[in-house]
């Protein structure tokens, strides 16, 4: 019965993690995990539903959990390897490999990481079949992310350049994974500090998703926003506050007002507007965006650090320095907690408080 309503169950975890209702969704997926058979198909079920919940808890920042899930899904898969068919062994290595190198490139093992991809990338090369081409090209992406948040830039630029060639000998130059290569090089040279580049790789591939799926797609508003992210790089605010604007139009009306993506975007929008001079505005966008990520995440998430810290600082230049003090100190307890005290980004708080003490004799 369970593996008859598991495509139900399924659907259900999809729309609780579409919602970030991720509590909801960790319940749903442990109780799934628990009631399902000690067969083989229960044990293949067992193994994604395990890939699954580690996705979960590292969105709510649960990274020892969502390892320990991982582990269980390889301990699992090792068990039962040698009794299923090599096609199905091969997909949850695979999947539960690029779970398990996620995890770690969040946590900044990006030695770690990397080989995770490269074993995932070497079991789809022993098959020497074009069925997993796509699949290869994904995890080539994400190891050019690990790549990047290592400062690799070139092994970064030499695969996305390598996707790209083989993705135009596939699909020419009109295809959403083409427009997907430009979105990643366009963050390879943001990274780099060349946003002359950046912008041009993201307008082509905002143009494309544009032309492919039209203005209210997800990923041309996804497109929009990281352009926007770029132009504020450029100091082009103006255009880059409407591309945020819409991007949280979008979602509200996808989500509605209590949803990641509308506080990511409020918390970009009010950069660019407290850049522009527009301090009224900058905190308000900064209050809200911190309101919602404190119903989402809780009161400890490192996410609300940083909104606390860009809180802190337009509130300070609007001359409500204990409050901007408070914000600083608030962010800095929730850095030093969460990522430790000699954490660079923990210093930076320490640094803008006792910056903001200094300057206002506090």
């Amino acid at each position: 019965m369970i593996i008859d309503n598991l495509k139900q169950t399924i659907q259900q975890m999809d729309r609780l993690q579409a919602e970030q209702r991720y509590p909801e969704a960790e319940a749903l997926c442990n109780q799934t995990i628990e009631a399902l058979p000690s067969s083989e198909q229960g044990h293949i079920v067992q193994i994604s539903l395990h890939n699954r919940l580690a996705s979960i808890l590292e969105a709510q920042s649960r990274y020892p959990q969502a390892l320990i899930a991982v582990h269980s899904a390889q301990k699992i898969l090792e068990a039962i390897k040698a009794s299923i068919s090599p096609a199905i062994a091969l997909s949850l290595e695979m999947t539960t490999l690029s779970t398990l190198g996620t995890l770690q490139r969040i946590q900044g093992n990006y030695a770690e990481s990397e080989q995770s991809y490269q074993q995932a990338i070497e079991l789809i090369e022993t098959q020497g079949t074009e069925e997993y081409q796509s699949k290869r090209i994904q995890l080539a992406n994400n190891l050019a992310i690990v790549y990047k948040y290592w400062g690799k830039f070139e092994a970064v630029e030499h695969l996305y350049q390598q996707a790209l060639t083989t993705l135009r000998s596939q699909y020419g130059n009109h295809h959403p994974d083409i427009a997907s290569i430009y979105h990643n090089l366009a963050g390879l040279n943001h990274a780099r500090g060349d946003y002359q580049t950046a912008a041009t790789w993201a307008r082509q591939s905002y143009q494309l998703h544009l032309d492919l799926f039209g203005a209210q797609h997800p990923k041309t508003i996804a497109d929009g926003a990281a352009l926007g992210s770029i132009l504020h790089g450029l100091k082009q605010w103006d255009e880059a506050i409407k591309h945020f604007e819409t991007a949280i139009t979008f979602f509200e009306q996808q989500f509605g007002s209590v949803h990641y993506d509308v506080a990511f975007n409020l918390n970009n929008l009010a950069a660019s507007l407290q850049a522009k001079g527009d301090l009224s505005q900058a905190e308000q966008a900064y209050r809200r965006a911190l309101e919602i990520k404190t119903q989402i995440l809780g009161e400890s998430h490192p996410e609300l650090a940083i909104t606390l810290n860009n809180l802190a600082s337009v509130l300070k230049q609007r001359g409500k320095t204990e409050e901007a003090k408070a914000c600083f100190e608030q962010a800095g307890a929730i850095l030093a907690t969460t990522l430790g005290a000699d954490h660079p980004n923990t210093q930076v708080c320490q640094d803008n408080i006792k910056s903001l003490e200094q300057d206002y004799s506090l």
